[in-house]
């Protein structure tokens, strides 16, 4: 099911753009946020060769979020309180990157998330996150 952007949000934000997002929608099947990235070189260290840990932390924190979102019609908007990352291995620029996001329990003001991130059928980096909930006010 792919989802319209606009629904949450006036225009993609640049910061997605920044990571190099492509799309994001619900597997319904696994009961997972699919999003879709493909980091640029712009966005590496090592001569070019590896995606910093900070832009994949902030791939999985956006599916993470984007989750929350989808899964509350655009209603609730989650700040995130923590985020543990495990980074598994590297990933490379100029290669689609997949994030696939769910809620692991959700309270009235807190939920709590995991993610992966996958590259080339390897994952790259697993999180997990508590996020608070504050409705969304346009």
């Amino acid at each position: 099911m792919s989802v319209d952007y606009k629904k949450f949000f006036r225009e993609i934000p640049e910061f997605l753009k920044v990571l190099g997002f492509e799309n994001g929608y619900y597997d319904e099947n696994n009961h997972e946020w699919v999003t879709e990235f493909l980091p640029s070189e712009d966005l590496t260290h090592s001569n070019g060769s590896i995606v910093q840990g900070g832009f994949v932390t902030g791939m999985l924190d956006a599916a993470m979020a984007q989750c929350i979102m989808f899964k509350s019609n655009g209603e609730d908007l989650p700040l995130t309180l923590d985020i543990d990352v495990k980074f598994l291995n590297s990933c490379i620029p100029d290669h689609k990157v997949t994030s696939r996001a769910k809620i692991i329990k959700q309270g009235k003001s807190i939920v709590f998330t995991t993610a992966n991130l996958f590259q080339r059928d390897d994952l790259i980096a697993t999180a997990s996150a508590s996020n608070k909930i504050i409705k969304f006010k346009f």
